[in-house]
């Protein structure tokens, strides 16, 4: 289960995640807790432990509770170390224990999202028009969904694949966020619909595990209970603009703010039916939005989250402005990291140069390998963006730009569909990715 050594936080984490990853696993642990059924599976489970790359201590406590709760007699000591090694009660964590530990070894095992090798992942990629398909690949197939919006995408997806992963006896675990709180009078048809969600809460858990979660960005998922450390896909579809269309670590907030009023109008706080709003003064109108609509995150905080949470990342309908910041983070050449110069029409062919030339020839509906153009980022360290900070790395292993807002075949978001009704945009842009960690 691993060559390096797991200490006790990494276990209730393995074991947390094992429960989660396969309720189907974990429904079916509730048959083996009677004495019989203990009888037979607690020897496999103590010899798992024996077999795991566990610190000795903690894979010495864990032999001896287990070894405890098969007897007859139940002790409190027992049950509070039970509570310790696990973070649950006793029932609970010999069931959770018996998921990571036997049921559901195999999967462990190869892990949830790293089952397939990088350079399957990317050949996969390379060959396969739909992004998507890599969730038919994979043993435990998950995917998140950030700024998830009205959740059209969610039941597009769940459509086309779980019919398919059905038929191979395969769980998908499907979770979503958006900054959006529920409930709130702002934001419009961008909140969740609840027929969307009504729907896909009505699978059964062993064809899908669904969760969705409020009032969330970045940061604050970083801490989502019920999320998982990474999975298989990670989706932004039509990145929010101005959140992500200025990068802060090359432009000073001054500059932001002032490109920010001199295009989007007059901006301040203000009160709406009793809750905090953005007023925006814009042609002698008050439009009225959520109260982070004009806070700035940049898109290296996103790449790097997407880095870290999945193998693939798959951004889909990016406006302009948004695009062009990203791919400076993506480029290795610093020149198109340009320090306090906005990103205008003006000047973007000017930075970008033949990478401009290239991606502004492609076709709707065609797509092509960016290293192909220009030399990728090597590596982009973990909390170079955020308020995490460690010493890990990720670089990418492949990018692929594609344009048009939707694909026939593959999900879209509502967003997405309304390009096309958006006389005064230009053409959207893909960037679908795999990271190596």
């Amino acid at each position: 289960m691993g060559n390096q050594m797991v200490d006790i936080q990494e276990f209730r984490t393995l074991v947390k995640e094992s429960r989660e990853l396969f309720p189907h696993y974990w429904e079916a642990s509730r048959k083996l807790m009677n004495q019989e059924a203990l009888s037979i599976t607690l020897p496999t489970l103590i010899q798992s432990i024996q077999e795991a790359s566990l610190v000795p201590s903690l894979q010495e406590c864990l032999i001896n509770v287990v070894q405890q709760f098969g007897e007859q007699i139940k002790t409190k000591h027992m049950h509070q170390t039970l509570k310790e090694l696990t973070g649950l009660p006793p029932s609970k964590a010999i069931r959770a224990l018996i998921v990571w530990g036997v049921l559901a070894v195999g999967d462990n095992e190869q892990g949830e999202t790293e089952n397939i090798s990088g350079e399957e992942l990317e050949s996969r990629l390379r060959e396969a028009r739909n992004p998507y398909d890599i969730l038919l690949h994979v043993k435990a197939p998950s995917l998140l969904d950030i700024g998830a919006g009205d959740l059209t995408f969610e039941q597009e997806l769940v459509d086309q694949y779980v019919p398919q992963l059905r038929s191979e006896n395969t769980m998908l675990k499907l979770h979503a966020f958006d900054r959006l709180t529920p409930g709130s009078r702002v934001g419009g048809v961008y909140h969740k619909n609840p027929d969307h969600e009504g729907y896909l809460q009505s699978f059964p858990e062993q064809e899908l595990r669904y969760q969705f979660w409020g009032g969330m960005d970045l940061e604050r998922f970083r801490q989502a209970k019920g999320a998982l450390s990474r999975y298989t896909i990670c989706t932004c579809h039509a990145p929010a603009n101005p959140t992500f269309a200025y990068e802060p670590s090359r432009l000073e907030r001054s500059f932001m703010l002032q490109h920010l009023q001199a295009t989007r109008g007059y901006f301040q706080p203000g009160r709406f039916e009793g809750e905090s709003v953005l007023e925006v003064s814009h042609q002698d109108k008050i439009l009225t939005f959520p109260p982070w609509k004009f806070n700035i995150v940049g898109p290296l905080a996103l790449l790097e989250f997407m880095g870290q949470r999945a193998q693939v990342g798959v951004f889909s309908a990016i406006d302009d402005e948004v695009f062009w910041e990203i791919l400076s983070q993506i480029l290795a050449d610093p020149q198109f990291r340009p320090p306090n110069k906005i990103f205008t029409k003006e000047s973007i062919p000017e930075i970008f140069g033949s990478v401009y030339k290239e991606l502004n020839s492609l076709p709707v509906g065609e797509r092509i390998d960016l290293s192909k153009i220009a030399e990728l980022r090597d590596r982009i360290p973990f909390g170079a963006a955020s308020q995490t900070k460690t010493s890990k790395f990720f670089k990418f292993q492949y990018v692929e730009i594609r344009r048009g807002a939707i694909w026939e075949g593959i999900p879209s978001s509502f967003t997405a569909k309304q390009f096309s009704y958006m006389k005064e945009e230009s053409i959207p842009w893909w960037i679908i990715f795999a990271t190596e960690v």
